[in-house]
């Protein structure tokens, strides 16, 4: 029995219920619990709690045992003179201030219920701790939870966007491009491309968008991809030629080779294809973030990715390594999975930071147009004593930041669901 479940029964009011007192026989009364504080000092601010009639306001202080408030030093910290009331579960010492006033004391009887499901909980071996648990979850009451975690995943987004727009000096543009080229790795070469990103200034790729050519060059040499070649292939050879002239006029470093990712790749994901559809993307919209702010509707984004490569690539994979003809345009699916996780966070982001909601509404609603996504966390939201389903994009995105950030980290008592399975087991009088 830790001691956030303990915070969570207090803040709750899910302790048994009936007429209270103090250790020392005071009547007691709670008004309010207070706001849990998750920094240092008491656990509880600005509680209101009546002892033998008179009201008191101040600070609470939760711990199983009594002793834990000498084990903890708090007798020696004045952040803790303010404490109007100490809750215990075991009541085994007196315990006072660092000013010497004794604190009152109260013994938290918890249903037994309530330990039983939460224990339960934490020791699930369930997919999520919650499973078979939650059949009496109204469809409205997990709607509005995924809608609070999307949110929450957004927000966070927001940060990280926060935090390259210090670096860039508020270019948004070169942000969009940091993001969106990470986006382009599709999780397993996410880090080289960014980091490609980061050591390709925005301006030299702007100055250069002018020509597909170019940009294939300055992608691909900068990947190392046209290092250690024979240069019999008269397209490499142009290219490598192009990528030289910019790298020493630049002073460019390239990322070296063996960072990118090939192994158990379909060919169609290989990042060399990635990279050159990249540079279509760029060439054909180099002010890409403008345009994003002009969309009103989600066909006119999509149709803003819909990008080729040069026709060089039409049978190849790799330079100079011949494969049956194949279009390589950006695939439908592929493009929502960047609108997904590049234009709905940067949009938002834009929206927050500048504060207007437009934006951000319209990020969202982008979301809920979107197809669900298919990987396996939104596929064992399907489970047998779950059975969730995910309408939408921005379903997914709220069950699988659920699923990362709330079930697997055990966060049961800040997540609604498993609120809701804790105190449905509740004793209340």
């Amino acid at each position: 029995m830790n001691e956030e479940f303990l915070h969570f029964l207090w803040q709750h009011k899910f302790y048994k219920q009936g007429l209270f007192s103090t250790t020392s026989g005071q009547a007691m009364e709670v008004i309010h619990p207070g706001l849990l504080n998750t920094n240092a000092g008491p656990d509880f601010f600005n509680a209101k709690i009546k002892l033998d009639g008179v009201l008191w306001a101040g600070n609470v202080e939760i711990h199983h045992k009594a002793s834990d408030w000498y084990m903890h030093n708090h007798h020696l910290d004045p952040l803790y003179d303010n404490v109007v009331l100490h809750v215990v579960v075991h009541s085994d010492d007196e315990v006072f201030s660092n000013k010497g006033r004794n604190i009152p004391a109260w013994e938290m009887e918890i249903p037994e219920g309530t330990v039983r499901e939460y224990d339960k909980m934490l020791k699930s071996k369930g997919w999520v701790p919650c499973q078979g648990m939650i059949e009496s979850l109204s469809d409205f009451e997990l709607a509005s939870w995924m809608e609070r975690m999307l949110v929450e995943k957004l927000e966070k987004k927001v940060e990280a966007i926060e935090n390259l727009l210090e670096t860039t000096k508020n270019a948004w543009q070169e942000v969009l491009f940091i993001v969106l080229s990470r986006n382009f790795g599709f999780g397993l070469n996410g880090e080289p491309f960014e980091r490609l990103a980061r050591q390709t200034p925005w301006k030299i790729i702007a100055r250069n968008s002018d020509s597909p050519e170019k940009l294939e060059a300055l992608f691909l040499g900068q990947a190392g991809f046209l290092d250690g070649l024979v240069y019999d292939d008269s397209y490499i050879s142009l290219l490598h030629r192009e990528y030289n002239v910019i790298r020493h006029k630049y002073h460019l470093e390239p990322v070296p080779a063996h960072n990118w990712k090939f192994l158990r790749l379909r060919p169609g994901n290989f990042p060399t294809i990635r990279l050159v559809q990249l540079a279509a993307l760029i060439a054909r919209s180099p002010f890409l973030f403008d345009h994003l702010l002009h969309c009103k509707y989600l066909k006119e984004v999509r149709s803003l990715f819909f990008s080729e490569p040069r026709s060089y690539w039409h049978n190849h994979y790799r330079p100079c390594v011949p494969a049956p003809a194949k279009s390589k345009k950006l695939g439908k699916q592929a493009i929502d999975l960047i609108v997904i996780n590049t234009v709905v966070p940067i949009l938002f982001a834009y929206g927050k930071l500048r504060g207007q909601e437009y934006f951000k509404n319209l990020a969202i609603d982008w979301l809920n147009e979107l197809p669900a996504e298919k990987n396996s966390i939104v596929n064992g939201w399907g489970k047998p004593g779950l059975e969730i389903k995910a309408a939408s994009a921005a379903d997914s995105q709220g069950l699988v930041y659920l699923k990362k950030m709330y079930c697997d980290q055990r966060k049961c008592l800040s997540c609604r669901i498993g609120h809701k399975v804790v105190s449905q087991n509740s004793v209340r009088f």
